[in-house]
């Protein structure tokens, strides 16, 4: 099993989830992934656990496009594939089903009404991403962008930021679109990484109440925030769980068990199987109020 990259809480909070159900489910789990956001080191890394002749594939994808001929060469290999987290790539890839955190639509909308409701519906505000070929976040702002324009259009989008998963990239390119527009309104921060990032750099210009910052990330990671005012929201699912169904969705595929319609998969209730999908659940919005009750 295959995350973006090792060594963030959000995917330590996946593997958690994997292992929990590995153990359940007698599966010999190797959870690994490249150390930083690259397609290219997750192809290399595809190709040699293929040639160690594993049972089950699931990946985490950087690239939708890039890593799809290792996932076909997988398949061929008669390895069950599948994604989660974050899509390849259905038809060139193969991949036999995407176990997704929560619909598209409902992630990117959440978003943009916590910012847009807050502010008033006016003013600038900006989106700052992990990865300029993830599949997920590209996927988010597509909904973000029409969500904006339909409902919110005297929101002014600046031009979006990319922080490369990187925390500390992330607190300097808020920093500077902070400074660069002394009358920024918002900003969108959506991946794990980059919301705690941008939230600190709100913080240090004194600026929590002047600017609304939300978007994704883990209870534990922003609680500090929540607790001194600088998050007033913010928007993810379980990753725990999102692991934990990814483990079992593997080996139901492997065995040929997964049906379609509204399961009850090991601990997990309402889990909704598709065509070609797994859907967790709908997102969770955390605030003072209920952040208490998460730990993860």
């Amino acid at each position: 099993m295959m995350p973006k990259l090792v060594g963030i809480s959000y995917f330590n909070a996946s593997e958690k989830g994997a292992r929990e159900a590995a153990a359940q489910l007698d599966v010999d789990l190797d959870y690994d992934g490249p150390a930083v956001d690259s397609a290219e080191e997750q192809v290399k890394m595809i190709d040699r656990w293929i040639a160690q002749g594993y049972d089950m594939i699931a990946v985490a994808p950087n690239d939708p496009e890039l890593i799809a001929p290792a996932l076909a060469r997988a398949k061929r290999a008669g390895i069950t594939v599948l994604t989660w987290d974050a899509d390849a790539n259905p038809e060139s890839s193969g991949r036999e089903v995407f176990v997704s955190q929560a619909p598209e639509n409902e992630i990117g909308k959440s978003l943009v009404d916590l910012l847009g409701e807050a502010i008033g519906g006016a003013g600038k505000a900006v989106i700052l991403t992990g990865s300029a070929t993830s599949p997920n976040q590209n996927a988010w702002i597509r909904v973000m962008r029409a969500r904006v324009a339909e409902k919110y259009p005297q929101l002014e989008l600046l031009e979006t930021l990319v922080s490369d998963e990187d925390q500390s990239k992330a607190y300097r390119l808020s920093r500077d679109v902070i400074n660069a527009h002394t009358d920024l309104k918002g900003i969108w921060a959506i991946t794990t990484v980059a919301l705690p990032g941008a939230a600190k750099a709100v913080r240090d210009a004194g600026k929590a109440d002047a600017i609304f910052v939300t978007g994704l990330s883990l209870p534990n990671t922003m609680r500090e925030y929540v607790e001194d005012g600088t998050i007033k929201k913010f928007v993810l699912w379980n990753p725990v769980d999102l692991g934990y169904l990814t483990v079992h969705a593997a080996k139901m595929l492997r065995e040929g068990k997964l049906p379609a319609g509204e399961q009850t998969i090991g601990r997990l209730r309402n889990i909704r199987v598709g065509p070609g999908e797994v859907l967790l659940g709908p997102p969770l919005v955390f605030d003072r109020e209920n952040i208490g009750q998460y730990d993860f």
